[in-house]
């Protein structure tokens, strides 16, 4: 480091243009704990980007000052090096927006961890010691990177053993929801890391973040193809009244809208009437989701939410994995219609205003388009009655430009 070079700002400006997003501004810098935070989360999800954009200089101005310090004080730090800065790096200043930082990104770590265990390889068991395990690997991966930043350092076993022994209490012995979990060994791990915290500089090196990244990107990959999986095997039925009917994947439509898009416009020719297949189980999770009326955060902090995100608890249908599907659907069919141009509307835009009327309506996901009609004829014939209504309630505009882009 001794023989570096003052960095240029106009430079640093340039490379955070380009991938910024991707912290290699952070990366030219040797900041490489705070580089892969803005990989794994796309410049801390483009926040800290914007602001790197505005004090970007402060950056390089203290990269700077700590090359002419080493410069200058070369031989002097070779003396001094020893007790004295030993016993100055056990006292580091607690920050709160650290510890924050640290927890949140614990959390966000351990829930891709979970959600790649659940989606992808089916665990669902949270009590046994295995996914305990590899959960609070990645709590304390998320810790232990923060932990590195700012010229800190923490001790990587104390931030595992507290992970997973906090973990292990949690789930095993007082029963808690995972997300609870989760959130708590973060707590945990952070307040035991910190205090083996010490004012040392990382040598981490491009090394280092090659191969955090390539974990992260594995990461990411099984989750992706967890939930691929879940949707691309979904099957969907179209039936043309007075003709036959036809039954495929929505895996097998999507790779022939790349491949040979002549058999999806094909499936969807006429526009039949389209039936998803649904199991008896997935009916009972309906009935029992419907008498539920926590709040969203009452739903998260309890772990229903994830829960039903990930069909942890019962190895079924869910939610997003229903409109995630109708949608990719809804765009194939409007594709289908513009194309036989019975319809004029884009196709992305049809599928959208579709969705939005099955929220709008609270409507299944799985929903038929007949009873989409009927759920617009009683709404304007609601509205009809309400002449003095104003026309300023967005949701009311909402709904009307919905339904006439559907009935389109």
């Amino acid at each position: 480091m001794t023989n570096e070079e003052d960095v240029k700002p106009w430079v640093v400006r340039i490379i955070l243009i380009v991938g910024g997003i991707l912290g290699a501004h952070r990366l030219y810098l040797k900041q490489v704990p705070e580089a892969f935070v803005f990989f794994s989360t796309l410049g801390v999800f483009l926040i800290g980007w914007l602001y790197d954009s505005f004090m970007f200089k402060y950056e390089v101005d203290a990269y700077n000052q700590l090359i002419n310090l080493n410069r200058e004080n070369k031989d002097k730090e070779k003396w001094k090096n020893g007790r004295l800065q030993t016993a100055q790096s056990k006292f580091v200043e607690f920050s709160l927006t650290r510890f924050l930082y640290s927890v949140l990104y614990g959390l966000y770590i351990g829930i891709g961890t979970w959600l790649a265990c659940t989606l992808t390889f089916g665990w669902t068991d949270i009590n046994s010691i295995p996914f305990v395990s590899v959960v609070a690997l990645g709590i304390t991966a998320g810790v232990y990177i923060i932990g590195h930043c700012g010229g800190q350092s923490r001790e990587l076993s104390f931030i595992w053993i507290s992970s997973f022994s906090s973990m292990f209490l949690v789930v095993r012995v007082f029963h808690s929801a995972v997300f609870r979990s989760i959130f708590i060994a973060s707590i945990v791990s952070t307040l035991v890391g910190n205090r083996t915290a010490k004012n040392k500089r990382s040598r981490h090196t491009w090394r280092h973040f090659l191969f955090w990244s390539s974990l992260f990107m594995m990461l990411v990959c099984v989750i992706l193809l967890g939930c691929s999986r879940k949707i691309g095997e979904k099957q969907i039925t179209a039936t043309r009244p007075g003709s036959f009917r036809e039954t495929t994947s929505v895996g097998s439509l999507m790779r022939d809208r790349i491949f040979d898009s002549k058999k999806v416009y094909s499936f969807f020719e006429g526009n039949p009437i389209i039936e998803y297949s649904i199991s008896d189980s997935s009916q009972t999770e309906k009935s029992t989701k419907s008498k539920k009326s926590d709040s969203f955060w009452q739903q998260v902090w309890s772990g229903e939410l994830f829960d039903e995100l990930t069909g942890a608890a019962h190895l079924t249908k869910i939610d997003w994995v229903e409109l995630t599907m109708t949608f990719i659907v809804d765009v194939l069919r409007a594709e289908a219609r513009v194309i036989d141009k019975s319809s004029t509307v884009e196709p992305f835009k049809w599928a959208l205003w579709r969705n939005y009327l099955i929220h709008r309506f609270s409507l299944d996901p799985l929903v038929s388009d007949d009873r989409i009609r009927s759920e617009c004829k009683k709404w304007q014939q609601e509205q009809n009655q309400k002449r003095e209504s104003s026309e300023k309630d967005f949701s009311m505009i909402a709904a009307k430009r919905g339904c006439a882009t559907f009935q389109s």
